[in-house]
């Protein structure tokens, strides 16, 4: 039966992946996320076989099947990546409110991600719309105030880094989208978690820009890795926090 569930939560993940990224793509250049998708080339209106999750990429062998241009691998890999986080959360997790939760936290970051890989921008109305869903999940679980609490130190946390950043370098150092992002991540994790998510961030970044040799100065999108230390932190947090405090004797 675990494995049945696991099937279906992979298949509602791609499902959601491939909403999220009509959502990032669209939203962004003010257009509704209403109607028929289509042909990012030639924008014919796509068949009902193209929409579906990762067969209709197969399906077509990645090319429009009005065109035959080339779509891009992007899409399947995205869509995969939302069933494998779906699925792991369910096991991870299993049926508890906190599922919900996990899955509202990794659909409103991938498409988060998304928009900013596109287009440097973080779509202010989809953490918005997540953090009340995430918000009525903490009230019913009694836990609100801790991720009131949370959410409001590393939004101040992050401004003041920002604006002491700027004074000092010069330039933006922390966009004001990924500081307003956090104030949905603290609805989705604890205080401690809150902050374990931004250190790993900030090293998966600062790596990615020495493995590909950016200059000092070059902006790089920051939400994936923001949504990378976010995933770690929630899945795994507790037990590093425990093992690194094991560590030294406390």
């Amino acid at each position: 039966m675990i494995v049945l569930y696991a099937i279906l939560f992979f298949l509602l993940g791609t499902l959601m992946a491939s909403f999220g990224q009509l959502v990032a793509t669209r939203l962004p250049n003010n257009e509704s996320i209403q109607g028929r998708s289509y042909c990012p080339n030639c924008r014919a209106q796509l068949r009902i076989i193209d929409i579906i999750p990762l067969l209709g990429y197969l399906f077509n062998k990645g090319r429009c099947h009005i065109c035959n241009e080339k779509i891009s691998g992007f899409y399947l890999l995205v869509e995969a990546l939302g069933g494998l986080l779906y699925t792991g959360a369910f096991l991870f997790i299993g049926f508890q409110w906190e599922l919900i939760v996990s899955f509202v936290m990794i659909t409103v970051l991938l498409i988060e991600s998304i928009s900013d890989i596109q287009k440097m921008i973080v779509i202010d109305k989809v953490w918005m719309v997540g953090l009340g869903i995430v918000f009525l999940i903490r009230s019913f679980q009694g836990t609100v105030t801790e991720h009131i609490t949370a959410a409001l130190i590393m939004f101040i946390f992050l401004f003041g880094l920002a604006y002491l950043g700027k004074r000092i370098a010069k330039r933006e150092v922390f966009g004001g989208g990924d500081i307003k992002l956090y104030l949905f991540i603290g609805f989705c994790l604890t205080l401690v978690q809150s902050f374990l998510s931004l250190f790993l961030a900030s090293f998966f970044g600062f790596a990615f820009a020495i493995l590909t040799k950016r200059r000092l100065n070059s902006t790089i999108a920051m939400v994936p890795f923001i949504f990378l230390g976010v995933l770690v932190s929630y899945f795994f947090g507790t037990q590093m926090i425990e093992w690194y405090l094991s560590l030294l004797g406390m």
